[in-house]
């Protein structure tokens, strides 16, 4: 997917007239396709003009966002989300004495999501993950914003905080979170 997705976002022609196209089965989309060719209108076609493209904004979530093997297929088949989701756990594990890469890879005895102060890392994690990622494909925010440990990795991402400063802010937030857990609520 990466590959439609960086030829889609970044190195296709961008027509200002666009067709998309419906198609039951390989004989109905080819029929469509060919009415196409030839210029002759069809009911399974829709035509629109293409709209100025705005301004790029990466919006990161806070903890809720998780999902059970959020990251997994990217890991194995994205080296560039690969490494990043590598730097965080190099500056992670140190302070919170698991594996970030083994929670994502869902290896049997890893943290568990569940956990508060594992979620935490892990969604700040998968946002320098897919900054990395969508950089790498050509898209570049003008604006980074997020909510709760999203605004740390908004801050990574934007280059106000070093990987290594964030990982400690997101690691203490998180462990106080715990700490506190069971007696209020945010």
């Amino acid at each position: 997917w990466a590959d439609v997705l960086q030829t889609s976002a970044v190195t296709r022609t961008h027509f200002t007239m666009r067709a998309s196209i419906r198609g039951g089965d390989r004989k109905a989309t080819l029929d469509v396709l060919d009415a196409m060719a030839a210029s002759e209108s069809h009911g399974l076609v829709t035509l629109g003009e293409a709209r100025s493209r705005g301004k790029v904004v990466f919006v990161f979530p806070g903890q809720g966002s998780q999902w059970e093997a959020m990251g997994r297929s990217l890991m194995a088949e994205s080296q560039v989300f690969a490494k990043a989701i590598a730097e965080c756990d190099a500056a992670l594990e140190p302070l919170t004495g698991w594996s970030l890469s083994a929670v994502l890879r869902g290896d049997e005895g890893a943290a568990s999501l569940e956990q508060v102060d594992v979620v935490q890392p892990a969604l700040f994690a998968m946002t320098i993950g897919l900054s990395a990622l969508w950089r790498s494909l050509g898209v570049t925010p003008s604006a980074v914003v997020g909510h709760s440990q999203g605004e740390v990795g908004a801050a990574v991402v934007a280059g106000a905080l070093s990987l290594e400063d964030a990982a400690r802010v997101v690691v203490a937030r998180s462990q106080l979170v715990k700490r506190i857990s069971g007696r209020g609520a945010m």
